[in-house]
């Protein structure tokens, strides 16, 4: 059996740098022969690290889908770990994103302006029927080729109107906001809702009207669990896919 060579780690920082060295790991080696991870007293002993502290962070990689774990047998790498996209429940910015996945990506700003918030994007906000919103429209490019369209929404309640430049307004809404708002995100909460191409969408990401496309509605929360931004997002399927891995709550 082919054997991995795992460094110590220092233990302060001990499940963050065994999840860091155990995802590169899986992530990265070439040996495709390499099917399963040593076990919880082998990769302990490695790294000089506790049995606990490796439970920990292989309970991470679990999660993550890159691995499976079933009681009495070894820790497998699961099939399609070195073939993930982005995990569906990546909460990052989309343009970091696909700079992540190998792409130089660049943002065009198409507008952004005030508007009175409809019935729908009220209810998400959890503001006023009629609420002034912020709303940014943008289109990312990966190496120069449309790859999804962003609407974003933020409540004027949370803003000052004077303050609002628009080189604030590129990659990173998420600093813009948490700045400008004084909040720091903590969660979302995602739907995916499968949706057609219409004219304003062909026209921005040049793809075919009327076909499928993935969109996905963004709420993003404050550590106090408050709404502040709403993000209606488009995908172009041959640059952005995203994956999930679902395992059985117990393995026989």
């Amino acid at each position: 059996m082919n054997r991995i060579n795992i460094p110590k780690v220092q233990k302060q920082t001990a499940v963050q740098q065994a999840l860091d060295y155990l995802r590169n790991y899986i992530l990265t080696t070439k040996n495709y022969e390499i099917t399963k991870l040593p076990s919880e007293a082998q990769l302990a002993s490695k790294m000089g690290i506790s049995r606990l502290t490796v439970r920990e962070a292989l309970i991470v990689l679990e999660n993550e889908g890159l691995i499976t774990r079933s009681q009495g047998s070894s820790t497998m790498i699961t099939t399609f770990a070195r073939k993930l996209s982005e995990g569906i429940d990546y909460a990052g910015e989309l343009g970091r994103f696909i700079d992540e996945s190998g792409y130089e990506s660049t943002v065009d700003i198409i507008s952004y302006a005030w508007e009175s918030c409809n019935e729908e994007d009220a209810e998400k906000l959890d503001i006023e029927l009629g609420d002034q919103v912020l709303m940014v429209k943008k289109k990312f490019l990966a190496n120069g080729k449309p790859a999804a369209y962003c609407i974003n929404r933020v409540p004027k309640i949370f803003l000052d109107n004077n303050k609002i430049k628009e080189e604030d307004l590129g990659k990173s809404m998420f600093d813009f906001v948490e700045e400008a708002c004084n909040c720091q995100f903590s969660h979302d909460f995602m739907e995916i809702i499968p949706s057609l191409v219409t004219k304003e969408i062909k026209d921005i990401l040049g793809l075919e009207e009327n076909t499928p496309i993935l969109r996905v509605d963004v709420i993003k929360y404050t550590v106090e669990g408050c709404p502040v931004m709403y993000n209606t997002e488009y995908y172009v399927d041959n640059l952005i896919r995203f994956t999930a891995c679902r395992t059985m709550p117990y393995i026989k």
